[in-house]
């Protein structure tokens, strides 16, 4: 009895288990079930956001992509919406608003999207001038991913910044590195765009023996259509173990060892690099990788000499289509593709007033297609990979219905005629692409230019009208105040202040977007430090950290005030500035806590040189320990470095040679852009020869001469080699 008491409970006990793992199951179903639900809506109302920002609904599409991450706070694509609005906010200028978006990427689980939001976040640093911070987070994408796209192009800003600060050998450094970043291909096809110039990168650490001998490297290439070619291989960069190759690449028949290398659509090559010593000690071990060649296609309408793409299409004539796509090149005669021409029109539906308030995002019109077309392209020639063709477009009434007929398509006037073009290959890689290009059906003259005046009666609109109004007259304002004329600056300012008071006034009245209120506070201390009125200013800044003590500007406004009470030089407001400053360090998120820690080690130093009695020297412990606290917390600013450098200046003040030139190489492995590194390389010079290496100093020297040869460190090398020469 009592056996089978306990088999009737871990009988009961298992069915509980598998109960319990099958409502788990569903759970998890569900869950999935949801989330994907939920995908699917953040990304159609993303979409959506993006197509009326494009149809120049800015204001619509805006507050649409805005909604995203408000109403779907846990999708993936949120992310994109971010993107989205910052790539907007880049658009129109407004940098600083951008910055904001791109930064929240950096918390999507998609490395690609991280990539994405830190380099158009080192664009905008580089647009405002903000070459330091550039620096740091564009070398965070070519670190972190150095895969991505992205890591080409942030090469190519770095060698920018460089080039504005006037810091030659650096920009051409940066600027080499161009299109050296290849995504790891793993078990997809390398692909390759055909046409266009094919770049071969080899990465081997036993080639830095090249760089000492004669000796040439080369790597074949082979095409399956027959061509086979070599391709002369050239270092690039400072340690030897990178090399560059590069060859033409055209569709046509084979001519081996031509330089050049010929293709047909389609076509896979075949790179053979002959490794003479592996990594497990095997020799003359052939390394092969195969790319698959293939063409992006470009079509529209065009003129009738198929040159100059055309946004307008008259009726009662022909229109002409354009395809350039090399994958249709397939034989040595010229091959034909097909387009799909169709033509839509917009019917206007009447909305019914009394359930106006249902569907806030309802369409109130709808598009129908009036007819469809299939046209066949030629190759202009063999091996051109260019196909054109024409057909008729016949006029029909509005609203006229009617299906194409033989080689014409029918088209009503101010109807809009689209191309669609399927390409199977291209270098994205993913399926099909649909490549189309929209244009306007024309029918008669070309009305005359009427220009109209229209009356804003939107509060909302006359916000946004006022607060842009503000920030063109404060850029007026900072223009005369740069050039001494502080009257007409005054002036400029005081026109702006109206406007921004206005916004400020209306917008808490009528209860319009906070971000208009925000930006408005943000415009009025500028126009106000325009005037010179600092006190108001900080009024102003307090007012808004008071209102909003969640706005993504209150760490602006709180830094601004720090700086404004610093510049007082008055005890009680330098300690207020320290309070400060210690509180924005205690917000949850902002990209301005590693300057206020740097901030605070400055006024730590200046403290301690201010105590210090005549002859003595300062205490320094505290402010080294927050100069290294931020280096140590905040590793990516461009203050983590300067930090590093007031440190090393300790050192060699205390004559510590050694654990200065240690903290030296650290900074050039982190900080490689870094504006003071002429600095670093003379002190690294003395640091050596106050150390007995004269090797190690001359080094450093001709380092800095030649890398550096305007500064005023290079000055002072010079003198420096002088005395280590006698």
């Amino acid at each position: 009895m009592k056996r089978m008491v306990i088999g009737l409970a871990l009988l009961l006990f298992a069915t509980f288990v598998l109960d319990g793992n099958a409502a788990r199951k569903r759970r998890s179903k569900a869950a999935d079930t949801e989330e994907a639900r939920m995908e699917y809506k953040a990304t159609d109302m993303l979409n959506r956001g993006i197509e009326l920002i494009q149809q120049k609904q800015e204001e619509r599409g805006l507050k649409l992509l805005k909604s995203v991450p408000e109403n779907f706070p846990k999708s993936k694509t949120r992310f994109h919406a971010h993107v989205a609005v910052g790539n907007f906010y880049s658009s129109s200028r407004e940098y600083d608003l951008a910055l904001k978006q791109y930064m929240q990427c950096v918390e999507s689980e998609e490395e690609a999207v991280q990539a994405e939001g830190l380099y158009q976040a080192g664009i905008c640093h580089y647009h405002l001038n903000n070459f330091d911070q550039a620096f740091v987070t564009l070398r965070k994408v070519t670190g972190d991913y150095p895969w991505s796209v992205f890591a080409n192009e942030a090469y190519y800003y770095i060698g920018l910044c460089h080039f504005k600060l006037k810091r030659w050998s650096r920009a051409a450094e940066a600027l080499k590195m161009v299109g050296t970043s290849v995504e790891p291909s793993g078990d997809q096809d390398v692909l390759a765009e055909a046409g266009q110039r094919l770049f071969v990168k080899i990465e081997d650490e036993d080639l830095v023996v090249l760089s000492a001998g004669e000796q040439s490297l080369e790597v074949s290439i082979q095409a399956a259509s027959g061509d086979t070619e070599s391709v002369a291989m050239e270092p690039f960069g400072k340690d030897g173990i990178r090399y560059m190759g590069s060859i033409e690449t055209q569709p046509g028949v084979p001519q081996p060892a031509d330089g050049v290398l010929q293709i047909v659509g389609g076509d896979a090559v075949k790179v053979t690099y002959r490794d003479l010593n592996t990594a497990v000690g095997e020799c003359n071990v052939s390394s092969v990788v195969t790319i698959r060649m293939v063409s992006s296609a470009a079509g529209g309408f065009t003129d009738g000499a198929y040159r100059e793409y055309t946004k307008g299409v008259f009726g009662g004539q022909p229109f002409f289509v354009r395809v350039r796509d090399l994958d249709a090149d397939v034989s040595d005669n010229p091959d034909t593709l097909k387009v799909t021409v169709r033509t839509q029109y917009t019917v206007k539906r009447e909305i019914d007033v009394d359930q106006r308030g249902v569907q806030l995002d309802a369409e109130d019109e709808e598009v129908q297609e009036r007819a469809q077309l299939e046209v066949v392209l030629t190759e202009t020639e063999p091996h051109s990979g260019i196909f054109t063709g024409s057909a008729d477009l016949v006029l029909a009434g509005e609203g006229e219905a009617s299906a194409s007929a033989g080689g014409s398509i029918t088209g009503g006037q101010d109807d809009d005629i689209l191309m669609e073009y399927v390409d199977a290959a291209h270098i994205e890689g993913d399926g099909e692409r649909v490549v189309s290009y929209k244009a306007k059906v024309l029918a008669g003259d070309i009305q005359d230019v009427k220009i109209e005046h229209r009356m804003v009666k939107s509060q909302e609109l006359k916000a946004r009208k006022d607060l842009i109004e503000a920030r063109i007259f404060l850029k007026l304002g900072e223009i005369f105040k740069d050039v001494g004329l502080n009257r007409q600056a005054s002036e400029k300012a005081a026109q702006g202040l109206s406007r921004a008071e206005n916004v400020i006034k209306e917008g808490l009245r009528a209860g319009l977007e906070r971000e208009l209120i925000e930006q408005a506070f943000n415009a009025k201390w500028d126009l106000l430090m325009v005037q010179d009125k600092l006190g108001e200013a900080i009024a102003v800044c307090n007012m808004l950290v008071r209102m909003f003590p969640d706005s993504t500007l209150v760490d602006r406004a709180l830094m601004r005030v720090a700086r404004a009470k610093l510049e007082t030089e008055r005890e009680k407001d330098r300690r207020e500035a320290v309070n400060i400053l210690n509180g924005l360090l205690r917000l949850k998120q902002s990209d301005l806590k590693p300057e206020a820690q740097f901030m605070l080690a400055e006024l730590m130093e200046q403290d301690a040189r201010g105590r210090a009695r005549d002859g003595q020297e300062p205490d320094l412990s505290r402010a080294l320990l927050a100069y290294k606290q931020c280096a140590d917390l905040y590793p990516e600013s461009p203050f983590a470095g300067e930090s590093l450098d007031r440190v090393a200046n300790y050192y060699l003040k205390t004559r510590d040679y050694g654990r200065a030139i240690e903290l030296i190489e650290q900074v050039f492995q982190d900080y490689p852009d870094a504006g003071f590194l002429d600095e670093m390389l003379l002190k690294w010079a003395i640091a050596g020869y106050r150390l007995g290496n004269l090797k190690l100093a001359q080094e450093k020297t001709m380092q800095l001469m030649s890398e550096y040869p305007g500064s005023k460190s290079a000055a002072k090398g010079e003198k420096l080699l002088r005395v280590m020469n006698k």
